[in-house]
């Protein structure tokens, strides 16, 4: 496997978005519900949807 001086910063930047944001993007993605994300991340349920927008948009910029 290749790998640049970018690559460590992209891997620098993923460290500042809360795992737990990671957590529930991952879930989402792999097909669980939103009561089962609920659960996973110890949310109320109709905080799943906003929270997964947040945590897109911290992911997002985080990539920049």
């Amino acid at each position: 496997m290749v790998t640049s001086s970018h690559d460590g910063g992209i891997q620098v930047r993923l460290e500042h978005v809360n795992p737990t944001s990671i957590a529930g993007l991952r879930a989402a993605l792999a097909g669980f519900d939103d009561e089962s994300i609920a659960t996973l991340l110890a949310i109320p349920v109709e905080s799943v949807r906003p929270t997964l927008r947040l945590a897109a948009s911290k992911l997002a910029s985080a990539l920049g």
